[in-house]
């Protein structure tokens, strides 16, 4: 077979152009390389801290409550929550339901009736008609009816105006203008403006670490920069089915500077791990086989599988993976590759950040 002209040079172009594709690379290009910056893994004790956040409240001990003594109307709120009253001033006034006045009649008849009855015991008994037993029993009777009525009569005068016990603050009033209330209802309560409580949720896993004693920290949650140290008073052994947490009581000092109502942060030191070796927290990241961080290792970067364990503020705890001196990588390492080349500055120690 006769092969044409032109496709002789056309096979020679082609090998030429394979030949230039399976050139080895230029050995003058640099090999990538990153500046970073290391931080030396040191051991250190490790404080676990526990946040929680709440309210101050006024202590219920010191607390006191009004109440009404007889079924009453409601006539007129004195104050409102949150405004300061004297010992003696009025909180609330009442006048007696006509179910009251009613009780109170019908208890002086009754014990009108009782002594009258017991005055004729007495005189059947001069006739010989009935006993000492019968006229002590008569005349018991009547007394205790007649100091019934008494009470009575005195107590629905006394509801015409409920009057704080003690100097403090209104806490709550918990009845309306109109409403009638039953004897015993509890209608205002009066704090004292220097018994106040922070109510801080915790969560369940973290009460187990806890104990009434321990120290807080108490912060404003707010701009005030308010802050007090104080430690635990109580704590709840009931669980809210809101929020599923439970809640610590932590005693606040008069003059703190905090308000009833006013939202805190606390923090609290759980437990403290002793010997551990630590790392900065921005060091270390995770994909979907873990955890994972970059060690410098003569001039590059090597990734080292760690399993973390807890991390306070801006160190983390390393449980295996790394050693204390290692050179830790912190700044650059999220556009790091295994084994790339590197560059570093180094910073003095993780407990410095």
């Amino acid at each position: 077979m006769t092969r044409s002209p032109s496709t002789v040079p056309m096979f020679f172009v082609a090998c030429a152009l394979v030949a230039g594709c399976n050139k080895p690379p230029d050995a003058s290009t640099p090999e990538p390389e990153a500046e970073v910056t290391t931080q030396v893994a040191t051991i250190t004790d490790l404080p676990v801290l526990i946040t929680g956040y709440g309210t101050v409240e006024f202590d219920p001990k010191g607390q006191r409550t009004l109440t009404s003594e007889i079924e009453a109307s409601i006539l007129e709120l004195v104050v409102l929550p949150g405004d300061s009253v004297k010992s003696g001033d009025t909180v609330v006034r009442l006048v007696p339901s006509t179910n009251a006045n009613v009780e109170v009649a019908r208890t002086r008849r009754d014990a009108s009736a009782a002594r009258s009855a017991a005055e004729r015991t007495k005189r059947l008994r001069a006739d010989g008609l009935a006993s000492d037993a019968d006229v002590e029993a008569s005349d018991v009777t009547a007394r205790d009816l007649e100091a019934l009525a008494a009470s009575l009569e005195s107590r629905a005068g006394s509801v015409a105006a409920l009057r704080s016990p003690v100097d403090g603050v209104v806490d709550a009033i918990l009845v309306e203008p109109g409403v009638i209330v039953a004897p015993g209802t509890v209608l205002a309560r009066i704090a004292s403006p220097g018994s106040i409580q922070a109510r801080i949720g915790v969560e369940i896993e973290d009460v187990a670490n806890l104990t009434i004693g321990d120290a807080v920290q108490i912060d404003a949650h707010d701009r005030s920069e308010t802050r007090v140290n104080s430690s635990i008073r109580m704590i709840d052994q009931r669980v809210d089915a809101a929020t599923r947490m439970t809640s610590i009581y932590v005693a606040i000092s008069p003059g703190s500077g905090f308000l009833a109502g006013q939202a805190v942060r606390a923090q609290l030191t759980a437990e403290v791990r002793q010997a551990v070796v630590v790392v900065p927290r921005q060091s270390v990241f995770a994909d979907e086989l873990g955890h994972y961080v970059f060690i410098e290792v003569d001039g590059k970067a090597k990734l080292r599988r760690v399993e973390p364990g807890a991390t306070v503020a801006n160190q983390t705890e390393i449980v295996s993976g790394v050693a204390a001196g290692d050179a830790v990588i912190v700044e650059g390492a999220a556009i790091l590759a295994n084994g790339m080349k590197v560059r570093t500055q180094t910073k003095s120690s993780a407990t410095s950040q």
